[in-house]
């Protein structure tokens, strides 16, 4: 692609000066000596290559810019033709687990979803948007303004993509639940007061932001994971119903509210099946009520959710399921990058194959890709860029793409080799966690990181190599650090993995020295292991803070410069009291966190075959063994 030069002057103001960006992020020279490029709209999505130049053909705008990504393919050809049903191909933005995107961020992450050719992206904003009449809404959280969300607007819509407000109408609501405003029409702790007229005054004003913000008439209200629904406020107030009574009662009000608005609303599906199958989402046989399905408002879609199955019959009936309620389906599938700093791409692309496959035969086109960020939004929003490809070129080429083509389009969009970006899972994948052999995907990169050295939560969740498989780890990811579009993720990754590489297994190296009573290899360890894992600690915060200012707005950094600076100050304390000990201090006689039994975190057996590692997302509970 690099060496392709372009002259866009035929093109309309709105098309040039987008395939202008789109052109240099690409590397593609753009000048009146370069090969002519036309475009219009039709009926086909096709590019032809003759003496006139390219000429593109597009059935949706977004297509023409990913056209520009796919002219190589016209090579020794007079056309290239893409057939694909897409409906829509939506990717979806965690904007509301501690990091929330800058402006800088979003502009590349349009881009690149564009000349992939995605027609759509939701910001996930639980609280993170500002509301007119509630203050405390999104308060020191980086909420979007209605300027910076009408900016966004602008700038997708000028690649052809659709900004789709993504909110909650039930709950999820907990960081906004907390101020006052909000807490006293809530249900629960994270959930609002069905039924009270306060809750649909303050969904109304929700949505008056985002018409106001986005020109789009659709929007997702969310509705998923009520598992507390009227055993709160509601409880008190009402006595006990069925909480299937009052979803039903709830969604058709803010179904209407939707209607009167104008808009076509869509929810994530889980409630009905939790309900109707005991806590329950996935199910493998057994339908729906037909009492509850007649019960939905026909003007919302359904969101079936699936990160995780690798079941095909599984997802074959749960679609099947969906259908039968007679309400539009959508699919999501998941580009897994919420359970640590660093993604699951090969988990994310087995599960993701197997679930398009019962799509197709489904007849589901409409698909939205989800990036969520649990627990501090750690990873880079670019570092399941294999993931978001494989969707694309499934959906437009209606086949499933072998290697050669998605090699050869991650240098076309990314101009990046496919292989070295499915490097960005290296600091998850220790031996034994291959996708196929593992139901979800662990994330020991996080856990060993925040394990204690000396209270040593995680102590028997590693292998004995575990460092040295870091050390070779963190040698790869570095070999890209000066990659121009990417080289700050594998910088933070590989210092990552570098910092592993002493710190994994220190808790584990610390408690055998001490109960073997060897205080020359404690000595060792005060003087030479804790200080270089404290130097890696450094190294790695910087970078990681470089790719969070990267992306991101600077609220919620400094969550992360807590937990990180915690782990300092431990490692830290851990030399000085190991320090003590060696030197028989007064009260260092003994270390009693080294004393007390290690167990397995998942409580199994000691004799288990089972791979040590294991997915643990929760900092606090790692951090904090102790509870308080």
């Amino acid at each position: 692609m690099s060496e392709l030069k372009l002259d866009l002057s035929s093109l309309g103001t709105r098309l040039r000066a987008p395939a202008e960006e789109i052109c240099r992020d690409l590397g593609i020279a753009v000048g009146e000596n370069g090969t002519p490029v036309s475009a219009s709209a039709g009926k086909r999505f096709r590019i032809t290559s003759g003496k006139n130049g390219y000429r593109i053909t597009y059935r949706k705008k977004c297509e023409f810019f990913r056209a520009i990504g796919l002219l190589s393919e016209t090579d020794g050809k007079k056309s290239y033709e893409e057939t694909g049903d897409v409906g829509m191909l939506c990717y979806m933005a965690d904007e509301s687990r501690n990091a929330v995107m800058n402006g800088c961020g979003l502009r590349k992450l349009i881009r690149t979803l564009a000349v992939l050719g995605y027609d759509s992206l939701m910001l996930y904003t639980e609280d993170t948007y500002e509301v007119p009449g509630y203050p405390y809404f999104g308060h020191m959280r980086g909420r979007f303004s209605l300027a910076e969300l009408k900016e966004t607007d602008a700038y997708a819509a000028s690649f052809g993509i659709e900004m789709i407000p993504c909110i909650q109408t039930l709950a999820h609501l907990a960081t906004a639940i907390r101020w006052p405003g909000l807490r006293s029409f809530s249900d629960t702790g994270d959930i609002l007061l069905a039924g009270d007229e306060r809750t649909y005054d303050f969904i109304r004003a929700c949505l008056g932001v985002y018409s106001r913000a986005f020109r789009s008439r659709k929007i997702n209200i969310g509705m998923d994971e009520a598992h507390m629904l009227g055993l709160g406020s509601y409880l008190k107030q009402h006595g006990y119903r069925k909480a299937s009574d009052i979803m039903l009662e709830h969604l058709n009000r803010v179904a209407q509210i939707c209607a009167d608005a104008g808009y076509e609303p869509m929810m994530w599906s889980d409630m009905f099946f939790r309900m109707a199958f005991g806590g329950g989402y996935y199910v493998r046989e057994g339908e729906i009520s037909p009492e509850i399905m007649a019960k939905v408002p026909k003007n919302v879609s359904l969101v079936y959710w699936d990160y995780y199955s690798l079941d095909r019959q599984r997802v074959d009936h749960m679609i099947e399921c969906h259908q039968k309620f007679g309400n539009p389906t959508v699919f999501a599938g998941g580009a897994w990058k919420w359970s640590c700093i660093a993604p699951h791409n090969k988990f994310s692309l087995l599960s993701t194959r197997l679930q398009l496959d019962s799509c197709a035969q489904h007849e589901i086109n409409n698909i939205i890709v989800t990036g969520w960020g649990d627990n501090g939004g750690e990873a880079s929003q670019f570092s399941t860029l294999p993931v978001l490809l494989y969707y694309a070129e499934r959906l437009y080429t209606a086949a499933d793409p072998d290697e050669d083509l998605l090699r050869r389009r991650s240098r076309e969009c990314f101009r990046a080799e496919w292989d070295d970006l499915l490097l960005f899972d290296l600091p998850n994948d220790l031996r034994g966690t291959e996708p196929g052999k593992m139901s979800h995907p662990v994330n020991p990169c996080k856990y060993l990181l925040y394990n204690d050295p000396l209270e040593g939560l995680f102590d028997l969740h590693l292998e004995a190599d575990t460092a040295e498989q870091y050390r070779v780890f963190a040698s790869k990811l570095l070999a890209h650090e000066n990659d121009p579009g990417w080289g700050y993720i594998y910088r933070t990754l590989g210092l990552l993995c570098d910092l592993l590489s002493v710190k994994s297994d220190l808790g584990v190296r610390i408690t055998a020295a001490y109960r073997e009573n060897d205080r020359e290899a404690m000595r060792g360890i005060a003087l030479g292991d804790i200080p270089s894992a404290v130097a890696k600690l450094d190294a790695f915060t910087a970078a990681f803070r470089d790719q969070w200012f990267r992306e991101n707005k600077p609220f919620g950094f400094s969550n992360e410069e807590i937990r990180l600076g915690g782990l300092r100050a431990r490692l830290l304390s851990a030399g000085e009291r190991i320090s003590a000990w060696i030197e028989m201090k007064p009260g260092a006689e003994r270390i009693p966190e080294l004393e007390e039994p290690r167990l397995y975190v998942d409580g199994r057996s000691g004799n288990s075959d089972r791979t040590p590692y294991i997915s643990f997302n929760n900092w606090s509970a790692n951090s904090t063994v102790g509870q308080m």
